[in-house]
């Protein structure tokens, strides 16, 4: 772009000291002319030969010189003249430079604007680093965004030379040279020979910055950041029309980043609204499962009642008192096992609303084991399965809700059952670990895959779905089995091997003293 102007300055150059030498050429003829001519002009008028040449002699030297000064000092002046003639015409040129650059900088956001602003915040703000840079020959430029959550500018892009600097730089409005020029919306030019006042303190001569330019990225009368730009160790420092162009580029620059910003958030929040979207839909499929399951979980055993209460009322006369007996009892398990899946979904209820309360008392953990294994030996017949038991006799008594505790052991225990083999077993153990009580229930069952075990306590995780033909039931008891141990202090878990059964255990912190639990009758939210 420059080897024109170059061509056409050194042409010009070039004809002035032809012109200078020719105008000095005359001078000389002139000045050796003088003398020649006074020479036979002074012999005519019949003066003393010897006396004229004496005088054309001194004539000649004194004009000689006095050319000779005129000369020099022309030359020295020519010479400043050029320099002055090559400074102005550099820095027009590159005046005219950084016109051009920042047209088509502008052009180019102007670009992305009209394309909807496919680019993202964070590319364009890298944009504009680089190419500033590159426009003023800086070797330093940074961006800094103001967060109206705190107040503060926070630094979203930096390129160039000690950029370290400024990376993650937070400046509070009114703070430093950026949350100046924030607070005031006005450009700063700052070099080592003019400071502005109040701000030369924030000067950092350490980085041996030559010149500094900060200016405001507005939007309207509204501040939306800073665009920081830096000389470092350079012969030049930024001058007012840099002030200017920048500030011109700044102005449209505001707006870009305003519009990228709220494209970025909008997305974010679109994103947000489709994955709450996609929650919400699988809680609604969930949804349907669970009423399909407990539907059916529910009216099966309601079938039974209707069943045996009906055989008892058509055949009361005609039925053994054997028969009867066994009815009665049959019927009063199904009626139990109703009541336990209501008292499930109740109890999950209270949970999720945080309205489930604790009744806690010292009672025995092997005491509430037994009481849950008489509970569920009605189910584990019915599947062919037996029940064994490996108790510790020497635990000490925990302060428990002894009604929820017995729920906790009788949901593993039915899932246990359910998930066995027939003929198969099921151990119910109890044993001490350092500062807690275990409690184990073993099964000898199709086993849990890996990637299952991490989802099969929370909430429909495993009553979903079906394994091996094995119904999986209304999927809350397992994360009732949960809830209710942490309502105790305690956690779940499980160890399971594909094809070789399953061990779920809960641990249950042992009182810090022999009379932690003296108080322990008083009702506890449930946190």
């Amino acid at each position: 772009m420059r080897e024109a102007p170059k061509t056409t300055k050194r042409s010009l150059s070039m004809r002035a000291w032809l012109l200078w030498g020719l105008t000095f050429a005359v001078l000389f003829a002139l000045t050796l002319a003088i003398p020649m001519l006074y020479l036979p002009l002074a012999s005519l008028g019949g003066a003393d030969r010897t006396f004229s040449a004496q005088h054309a002699y001194y004539a000649l030297i004194g004009l000689g010189g006095l050319v000779l000064i005129f000369c020099l000092y022309t030359v020295l002046k020519q010479i400043e003249l050029n320099r002055l003639r090559e400074h102005l015409a550099g820095e027009e040129q590159d005046k005219q430079d950084v016109r051009t650059r920042l047209s088509e900088l502008s052009a180019l956001f102007q670009v992305s604007t009209t394309l909807n602003l496919q680019l993202r915040l964070g590319v364009i703000l890298e944009i504009i680093v680089r190419r500033v840079v590159s426009t003023l020959g800086a070797q330093q430029a940074s961006v800094m965004l103001y967060n109206p959550e705190d107040g503060t500018l926070e630094t979203r892009a930096s390129y160039g030379l000690e950029s370290e600097f400024a990376r993650n730089a937070r400046k509070k409005i009114g703070e430093g040279i950026a949350g100046w020029v924030a607070e005031r919306q006005e450009a700063v030019l700052l070099s080592n020979d003019r400071p502005p006042a109040g701000l030369d303190q924030h000067y950092k001569t350490n980085r041996n910055i030559t010149s500094a330019l900060s200016l405001p990225l507005r939007v309207g009368e509204r501040c939306v950041g800073v665009l920081n730009v830096n000389r470092i160790n350079h012969p030049e420092p930024f001058q007012d029309h840099h002030r200017e162009m920048l500030s011109l580029f700044a102005e449209h620059v505001g707006a870009v980043i305003e519009r990228a910003e709220t494209v970025e958030r909008l997305s974010s929040r679109t994103r947000e609204l489709e994955a709450a979207n996609l929650k919400l839909s699988e809680l609604n499929q969930m949804k349907d499962v669970f009423l399909s399951t407990a539907s059916h979980e529910l009216k099966t055993p309601l079938s039974s009642v209707i069943a045996y209460a009906e055989l008892l009322q058509e055949n009361e006369a005609t039925l053994a008192t054997e028969q009867r007996a066994e009815f009665l009892h049959r019927l009063r398990n199904e009626a139990d096992r109703l009541m336990n899946l209501i008292e499930d979904i109740l109890d999950l209820s209270r949970i999720e609303s945080g309205k489930l309360s604790l009744r806690r008392r010292p009672i025995a953990v092997n005491e509430v084991l037994r009481s849950a294994l008489q509970t569920s030996r009605g189910l584990a017949d019915k599947h062919g399965v037996t029940l064994e038991t490996a108790l510790d006799d020497a635990l000490p008594p925990l302060s428990l809700d002894e009604v929820k505790m017995r729920q906790v052991v009788v949901n593993l225990l039915v899932n246990a059952i359910k998930h066995s083999p027939e003929r198969g077993v099921v151990v119910a153990a109890t044993r001490r670990d350092g500062d807690e009580v275990v409690i184990e229930v073993r099964d000898r069952g199709e086993g849990i895959e890996p990637n299952e075990t991490t989802h099969i306590f929370e909430l429909f995780g495993q009553g979903v779905r079906e394994r091996k033909g094995v119904a999986g039931g209304l999927g809350i008891g397992l994360h009732l089995v949960k809830r209710l141990t942490e309502l105790h202090g305690g956690h779940v878990g499980v160890n399971s091997t594909p094809g070789s059964g399953s061990a779920f255990w809960v641990r249950l912190p042992l009182p810090v003293a022999p009379d932690a639990a003296a108080d322990a009758d008083e009702p506890r939210e449930a946190a």
